[in-house]
């Protein structure tokens, strides 16, 4: 009776053991994801960014994509070698739009997206932009702002993103930090723009997402957060 008592404990202290490992396989398998390269209180920030992506009606499934600069498309539209390797997060019915040659060589025109239903659009264009070591230091919010207009002005009314010269009335501009890289961030109206500019190594990134009038109340959110993803590492 002994022995068979001494077996049941064995039997039980055995299956103890295997719950508890089906517990930590299953913890793992629901822990958090990293995203991208981030970390500390960026990585936080980029949580939340991609959070506000998520579809309301199916719980917590993140409907957002990733975009990242690979090497290959480096040599093929950027105009420098040195252009770096910036990320951001998009709405999985957004899709990726072929960038002429010309918008590419006269505009710096990089990567372009599009909604699928039509609700929105947003490119990045990496300019050259010696003399300042980061956004600051070209000027103020207003300032910038004029110079990357006029730069490429052309560019935004052929594509939908203002007249010549003018992306849109002057709402709001404000200054952030992600990865110790500097942006001016602005939000334009007349059409609706969201934009996000930085320096990095003597190049301008910029990036803007816009769309109509009538699309704006049911864009908003998902233009605020593909512009606020945006980042350039330093």
């Amino acid at each position: 009776m002994r022995a068979v008592a001494s077996d049941a404990r064995v039997v039980r202290a055995t299956r103890a053991r295997a719950l508890a490992g089906t517990r930590r396989v299953c913890a793992s398998a629901t822990s958090e994801p990293d995203v991208g390269r981030a970390t500390g209180a960026t990585r936080r920030a980029t949580l939340i960014g991609l959070g506000a992506l998520v579809s309301p009606s199916r719980g917590t499934r993140a409907s957002a994509k990733t975009y990242k600069r690979s090497i290959r498309e480096r040599f093929e539209t950027s105009i420098s070698s040195a252009t770096r390797d910036y990320f951001f997060s998009f709405p999985d019915d957004w899709v990726e739009e072929i960038v002429s040659l010309n918008d590419g060589k006269l505009y710096g025109v990089d990567t372009r997206y599009k909604s699928e239903s039509g609700n929105g659009q947003l490119a990045v264009s990496v300019l050259p932009f010696v003399g300042a070591e980061g956004i600051k230091d070209a000027g103020t919010p207003e300032e910038v702002l004029d110079r990357f207009e006029e730069l490429i002005g052309a560019y935004w009314e052929q594509n939908g993103f203002g007249s010549p010269g003018r992306a849109g009335a002057l709402k709001t501009a404000s200054l952030s930090n992600k990865m110790g890289v500097d942006y001016y961030n602005y939000e334009l109206v007349s059409p609706h723009n969201l934009i996000s500019a930085c320096i990095v190594d003597d190049e301008l990134y910029l990036m803007v997402a816009s769309c109509g009038a009538r699309s704006w109340k049911s864009a908003e959110g998902e233009l605020r957060a593909i512009v606020d993803s945006f980042t350039v590492p330093s």
